[in-house]
């Protein structure tokens, strides 16, 4: 047995130990890494477990169709599955390497450097892609100045609007302009007394996309921060599992749903974190 099988066995077992905690998931890419710069033929071949096993199913498959022995009947049938896989998933299910808190953070200030305005109940837009970066400028139909960071989620208008920039959803200008809302007023949860932070969220934060109507939670008195879409791998990854099925809003059949939920699959979760105490707590629709 060669170094490199020996360590991605060891990282496969603390992995499925783990159910995928963060530290696993972290380990396995730093390995994924190290073996994207060998050129050693052993390296490549555990490097296709890799993939597969963080779900890079076309990765996976267009290395084995590289470096893969098409004599043996075991490469046959492996390339086989994941062809198919490739196909018809890519890389869309790959398990998202959880972030450090000094990678959050040097993502904050690149955002700031590029003038994008923080959002108190959407912290990371660009992440969860609720605005696109272009190449080209477009001009913003707000205030007509052009952007290359335009809006990608829902806003609820009467009006057709194709590109809003950042700095008029924040200023509240874009809702004002065409009486819109990015959030359903009537889609939150309850106990937040405060109206201004139900104006702040519906009129100047990005709304999310939903596979039915998008919902809100709240906590603490306010409305928490929305941090992304999940299912029970990532929530396993980022170590909040328990934490958000430890939540009276579910009943013992909708835990076992969150359990077995799949980030862009039928039964989807979307993450977010109390401002206050610090809580995660999912949303999840059916499509």
């Amino acid at each position: 047995m060669n170094e490199y099988l020996e360590q991605y066995i060891e990282l496969q077992k603390q992995f499925q130990e783990t159910k995928g905690n963060p530290n696993s998931v972290r380990a396995l890419y730093a390995f994924k890494e190290k073996l994207e710069q060998s050129e050693d033929k052993q390296a490549k071949e555990v490097l296709v477990s890799v993939y597969d096993l963080l779900d890079f199913k076309k990765d996976a498959y267009e290395l084995l169709c590289r470096i893969g022995n098409r004599s043996d009947k075991k490469t046959l049938k492996r390339l086989g599955t994941l062809r198919e896989y490739a196909e018809k998933w890519g890389n869309h299910y790959a398990l998202l390497k959880p972030k450090t808190p000094e990678e959050k953070q040097r993502e904050k200030e690149r955002q700031a450097q590029m003038g994008l305005p923080a959002f108190r109940y959407h912290p990371d837009p660009l992440e969860t892609r609720a605005f696109e970066e272009s190449e080209e400028d477009v001009v913003c139909d707000c205030c007509g100045k052009t952007t290359r960071i335009y809006y990608r989620s829902p806003f609820y208008s009467v009006k057709e609007i194709a590109y809003l920039c950042p700095a008029c959803i924040a200023s509240g200008k874009a809702a004002l302009k065409f009486d819109g809302e990015f959030q359903d007023e009537y889609s939150v949860d309850d106990g937040v007394d405060d109206p201004d932070k139900l104006d702040e969220l519906i009129h100047r934060t990005p709304g999310y996309h939903g596979w039915q109507q998008e919902y809100w939670r709240a906590h603490c008195g306010d409305y928490c921060a929305f941090l992304g879409y999940v299912g029970a791998r990532e929530l396993r990854a980022l170590g909040v599992l328990e934490e958000v099925i430890d939540d009276p809003a579910w009943d013992d059949e909708q835990k076992e749903m969150i359990q077995e939920s799949v980030n862009g699959g039928h039964l989807q979760c979307y993450l977010f974190q109390c401002l206050h105490c610090g809580k995660h707590l999912v949303w999840m629709d059916l499509d």
